[in-house]
């Protein structure tokens, strides 16, 4: 019985996956030299912090912003040349359809993106930038995929899927690069979405260097390749919006699933937090504009899920650059609060310009900034006379916003609240600020 349906592809077929070879990683290596150069592995400025040897492979300065380039060349340069002529469809939320569009323009090939119409507008603009012809189809990546399939498929033009083999083998030169700048190196983490990464990079760590450990990190908002990989099998979970929009997969390729399936040695979940935190220390103290699939393997030593690294060489791979400005600044003030820097608060005072100046004063004399502020005098029940003041106080950290809190409650005793976890919670004395870090 034939399993060839419509949508079926051979090169991603469950009953026959792909094995990435070492070999073929090389090869790839020497045929996208010409075109991508290696990109620095340098040293964290969050090293006596963390008590790792953190490490960060910067493939956010690509041209296109991402490490998806080196999968798109090695991909292009393959085609045959008639297909290169008649050109070729992708289906991506950015990166990948970005790599592609580059290097499609630089051979003359070209490009049609199909995307989703959940994609960032500043993702499909640049695809157009590149000369690509952009489709807005389906509401998510799957069924923008399965249209891209068809529509290759009708006007006989070829097909590139991020888990094609050639695909695979150009992401895995990124590994090539790590071992021969950092030979020394322990461990590397690596953003994992779909698996295309983790996988090539795991088949060649594993090929040169197999007592180095490879860690896996997705978002537990969707983890949809820590689900496979416990079921044993590539399953499918409902599509869940992510600060890491460019990993925020629910589906598993089939060759990075079987690839990496026995050669990765631990697979963590973050909390969305953790990543907000991480862009908001890369921008801060490493300098680094990341999105949130990139720094995801920062969030997990932000969140201690790593101790056992302790003293060890890592490597991060900051997979991606590609964040949008509004994100951006969503990502910078949920990471801000989520280290107790911005804190949110209600408090009931009374509805008298020396009321008013009162708590201005309370706040200054503390040295806290108001950053934004709104009253309310119509929803609040019972209260004629006072206004209810919602607030958000700008700290130097932890251990200032939980005085921010005593100093308030002291100050309007049973008439504030604190909505910022974790300053909800009555166990906020000072002896209690550790623990209240994520763990």
């Amino acid at each position: 019985m034939s399993r060839r349906h419509e949508d079926f592809d051979e090169l991603c077929d469950p009953d026959n996956p792909q094995i990435i070879k070492y070999e073929d990683v090389l090869e790839a290596s020497k045929r996208i030299k010409n075109f991508i150069k290696p990109t620095p592995c340098t040293p964290s400025h969050f090293q006596r912090e963390s008590g790792i040897n953190i490490f960060y492979k910067l493939e956010t300065i690509q041209k296109t912003g991402s490490f998806k380039e080196r999968g798109a060349i090695n991909a292009l340069t393959l085609l045959p040349k008639d297909n290169q002529k008649i050109g070729v469809v992708v289906a991506s939320l950015g990166n990948h359809a970005m790599g592609i569009c580059y290097y499609g323009q630089k051979l003359g090939i070209p490009v049609t993106v199909i995307m989703p119409t959940c994609v960032a507008a500043i993702k499909l603009q640049l695809c157009q930038n590149l000369g690509a012809k952009v489709i807005v189809q389906g509401s998510n990546l799957v069924d923008a995929q399965k249209y891209g399939r068809g529509y290759a498929k009708d006007k006989g033009i070829s097909y590139i899927k991020r888990d094609y083999p050639n695909i695979l083998c150009g992401y895995g030169t990124v590994a090539l690069e790590i071992l021969d700048q950092m030979p020394n190196m322990d461990a590397i983490i690596v953003p994992v979405g779909s698996g295309g990464l983790v996988a090539a990079v795991a088949s060649v760590v594993k090929h040169v260097k197999p007592e180095c450990l490879v860690y896996g990190v997705q978002s537990e908002r969707l983890p949809t390749f820590y689900k496979s990989l416990e079921a044993g099998e590539p399953i499918t979970l409902p599509y869940e919006p992510s600060i890491a929009e460019a990993i925020a997969m629910p589906y598993v390729g089939v060759n990075a699933f079987r690839n990496a399936q026995n050669l990765l040695d631990k697979m963590l979940l973050v909390k969305e937090d953790w990543i907000a935190r991480a862009i908001l220390h890369l921008v801060e103290n490493e300098r680094f504009v990341v999105e949130g699939a990139g720094a995801s393997p920062l969030a997990a030593i932000l969140g201690n899920l790593v101790p056992e690294l302790k003293t060890k060489n890592v490597v991060c791979i900051l997979s991606g650059g590609n964040i949008d400005a509004v994100l951006l600044g969503r990502s910078l003030d949920r990471g801000l609060a989520a280290e107790g820097r911005l804190i949110k608060f209600k408090v009931l005072i009374k509805d008298f310009a020396s009321a008013y100046e009162q708590f201005m004063l309370l706040l200054a004399q503390g040295g806290y900034n108001l950053i934004r502020q709104f009253q309310d005098r119509i929803w609040v029940e019972n209260e004629i006379y006072r206004v209810e003041i919602k607030a958000v106080c700008e700290t130097r950290g932890l251990s200032h916003a939980l005085e921010l809190k005593r100093i308030v409650e002291r100050a309007y005793p049973n008439a504030c609240s604190f909505e910022t976890e974790p300053f909800n919670d009555d166990r906020t004395c000072p002896c209690h600020a550790k623990s209240l870090k994520p763990k």
